[in-house]
């Protein structure tokens, strides 16, 4: 002992120095002189297994066998309060007094704290808060999902406003989603890892890449690791994959431009009401002020004479300019704010509007195929069919003033009273007749004549000819109107002819005296003046539209000639001088365009609004919830999530115990001597780590010791990572503490020890 005692790990000699070993360290000289030899007859006594005082330096143990001066090496430290345990049954000893221990720590507090955990058993229990945590984070994730599916659905259709918000909004629940959900399943694959180390011995290699699998994606390239931990490995891979869930779920809300509909009242529609007309006096504006579609003529402007009464005239110039207007145009026209006025700012809108108007009933009395009908026969139309093409050279040929009222009546003044009189004529101002529109056309076929023939020569295919009788009608209009964005559309839904305006009939054959019978239907101003104004204003607009139908086109090789303006509209073709194919339903139209045009004009007498139930649209950008695209990643993630639970209840179900990966889980179940002894030379645990230890074979089991103790609990052992050869399995609710040399003794043990430190203990006084 002297000659190892002389011998220092820092002496000169030419000596091969001994290897070091932490755990066998060289003899302290001062340590050795203050050793405590007990009795040999203790020494036989003492039982295996049992510390001996002898073996340990004076005043380690008992730091109550000491004064606090400076003759003792440690300070006094307090004895901990007895503990019950309730895991094993219920003991009345604690880890008794810190002189039980072959350990001495320098910081009182810490060795307070040894003492106090001294005896402790291992608690075969699964507390509350990892499963609580595990259900808490699933719940809140499924419902993030379904707060994220509400807040789209609730978008879905609605104008796209403050887009960067509103997908901040839904990334912010995505991210929310996919913490949560990754931190269930991170939670769930912990307890799985436990169960893993248990049941498998794997290299310190593998055990690292299951400890950090899910922080580090590199550790999926140990083979070992995932060959022995499937099923943990599989739970590591999803934790890394569930996050794509929180970049396809916010695309799953879009923008795209859709039209959206309302089924609503528009409370201002323009619409017409030709009865205005019968009660409009130009004197007085009072009852329906506005511009009248009308001119007239009078016997009396200060309406105050006994008999007076008002006369027509010519159509005034605002129905002149909205007509021709409209026929320029090839389609009713409009004024600007004609949409905002019916559907409001920003919208478009279709609707229906019903009103009585002035129509021509239009028939084809005549054809090529039908030249002699009885209204040719009996005279009553002003030309037959050989007018026309091909017989004839005319295109086109039309007489529509056969009746008309005679304009001017009769002289007047400037002031519209008649130049002399009265007594006036009987005849001043009454509509006789309304004159019919004898039309005429010829149209071109795709049939060639026979070129050797004169027709094939002049014509070149074969014509057909028609003859037309319209005749003006009291008429029920509905009209759909449709705006898109300010542009207006009219759409006749139904006509109904009522009733011709006057209901008279005139002999076209003596075109110098021309009589309408029966007398008695003739409309006159003095008589029925509401009748009569209503009649006015439909003459009024017939004679716009007859401007334009009055006279013919004619093909006199190889010139077309034309003295119509027919020409100057949409019934005439213009790239070949020839009349619509359908001219009956083409006359009908462009006599409709004028009278939708007289909606455009909120001034004219005739002109009203009203309320009708309409269906408004909006072309936007909206938001479009794609359900699909959130709900398929979502679904496969709380699917995944949910598995997870099972396996992190299961496991903790076989492992007896709800777990962690956190330092200190590690901490004490690594507490084994020969981890102790493996780990010389790495504690600072920096990299490179040894290759030979990284190799090294562990698994998690119940350490295999040569003398295990038999306390009042029963054989007590100790749980801990280990070599394959020197652990066995966990036995569910065994009883397990720390390391042999540390656990605490029995009763009788700890009451021989306390009264032998009692005994030193006055020795150390009288010396």
């Amino acid at each position: 002992m002297a000659e190892r005692g002389n011998l220092s790990p820092y002496s000169s000699r030419s000596v091969s120095p001994e290897r070091y070993d932490p755990f066998d360290p060289p003899l302290d000289p001062i340590e050795m002189s203050n050793q405590i030899h007990l009795s040999d007859e203790h020494q036989r006594d003492r039982s295996p297994g049992e510390i001996s005082l002898s073996s340990l330096p004076a005043g380690s143990y008992f730091p109550g066998s000491r004064d606090d001066g400076a003759s003792g090496q440690y300070a006094a430290l307090p004895r901990r309060a007895p503990t019950t345990h309730t895991s094993a049954g219920t003991s009345s000893l604690n880890s008794m007094f810190s002189g039980l221990y072959p350990y001495k720590t320098h910081d009182a507090d810490t060795q307070a704290l040894v003492d106090r955990r001294a005896g402790e058993l291992a608690q075969w229990q699964v507390h509350w808060s990892t499963p609580a945590i595990i259900l808490a984070l699933f719940v809140a994730g499924l419902i993030g999902a379904l707060g994220h599916h509400f807040f789209y659905v609730h978008l879905d259709g609605k104008p796209a406003e403050a887009q960067l918000r509103m997908i901040r909004y839904g990334t912010a629940l995505a991210f929310f989603v996919k913490s949560t959900l990754v931190g269930t399943v991170i939670l769930c694959y912990r307890q799985r890892i436990w169960t893993t180390f248990r049941n498998k011995t794997m290299t310190i290699k593998a055990i690292d890449g299951l400890f950090s699998a899910t922080e580090d994606p590199t550790q999926f390239i140990v083979w070992e690791m995932v060959r022995n931990a499937k099923l943990a490995t599989v739970m590591a891979i999803c934790s890394w994959l569930i996050p794509i869930a929180s970049v396809l779920s916010p695309a799953s809300l879009t923008s795209e431009p859709r039209t959206m509909y309302n089924h609503t009242q528009c409370p201002a529609v323009a619409s017409l009401n030709f009865t205005h007309e019968s009660s409009f006096n130009f004197r007085n504006e009072s009852n329906f002020p506005g511009s009248s579609i009308i001119y007239y003529n009078t016997t009396d402007t200060t309406g105050k004479m006994p008999g007076f009464f008002d006369y027509y005239d010519q159509p005034s110039k605002n129905a002149r300019r909205l007509t021709v207007t409209s026929v320029y145009l090839k389609k009713p026209a409009t004024y600007p704010n004609a949409s905002i006025d019916s559907c409001g700012e920003g919208w478009n809108c279709e609707y229906s509007i019903s009103f009585q108007g002035p129509g021509y009933k239009c028939d084809e009395i005549a054809n090529s195929s039908n030249p002699n009908t009885q209204e040719i026969i009996a005279g009553g139309a002003p030309f037959n069919i050989s007018t026309l093409a091909p017989k004839g050279e005319f295109l086109y040929y039309s007489s529509v003033d056969i009746g008309d009222y005679a304009s001017p009546q009769v002289d007047t003044k400037d002031d519209g009273t008649p130049a002399q009189g009265p007594p006036y004529p009987d005849s001043l101002g009454v509509f006789e007749s309304e004159p019919v529109l004898w039309i005429g056309y010829a149209r071109n076929t795709s049939t060639p004549y026979d070129r050797s023939t004169e027709l094939g020569k002049k014509w070149g295919n074969v014509h057909e000819a028609s003859i037309l009788k319209c005749v003006a009608h009291h008429t029920k209009y509905t009209f759909d109107i449709q705006f898109n964005e300010t542009i207006q559309s009219a759409t006749r839904k139904s006509r109904n002819f009522i009733a011709p305006i006057v209901d008279t009939m005139v002999n076209a054959e003596n075109r110098s005296d021309v009589v309408a019978s029966p007398s008695s239907n003739y409309v006159r101003p003095n008589t029925d003046v509401g009748k009569y104004k209503l009649t006015a204003a439909y003459h009024a607009m017939g004679s716009l539209l007859r401007n334009f139908l009055r006279g013919s086109i004619a093909y006199t090789p190889p010139y077309y000639v034309t003295k119509s303006d027919i020409s100057e509209s949409r019934l005439v073709e213009a790239g070949t001088s020839y009349p619509l194919h359908n001219l009956m339903e083409g006359i009908s139209s462009v006599y409709e365009d004028m009278i939708i045009t007289l909606l455009s004009e909120s001034h004219l007498v005739i002109a009203q609004t009203e309320s009708v139930p309409c269906i408004k649209s909006k072309t936007m950008n909206v938001y479009i919830y794609h359900r699909e695209g959130l709900w398929v990643g979502y679904a496969i993630v709380v699917a995944v999530a949910f598995v997870s639970i099972i396996v992190g209840a299961w496991s903790i179900f076989q492992n007896g115990v709800a777990s962690d990966t956190q330092f200190s889980r590690i901490m004490v179940t690594t507490r084994n001597p020969t981890i102790d002894r493996l780990s010389v030379g790495a504690c600072l645990g920096g990299d490179p780590f040894p290759k030979e230890l990284r190799e090294t074979k562990l698994r998690f089991g119940v350490l295999l010791e040569d003398d295990h103790r038999e306390g009042p609990f029963g054989n007590v052992e100790h749980c801990c990572f280990g070599a394959a050869g020197e652990t066995k399995d966990i036995v569910k609710y065994g009883t397990y503490a720390g390391l042999r040399k540390w656990r605490k003794v029995d009763e009788e043990e700890a009451g021989d020890v306390l009264e032998k430190g009692h005994l030193l203990g006055e020795a150390d006084t009288h010396t």
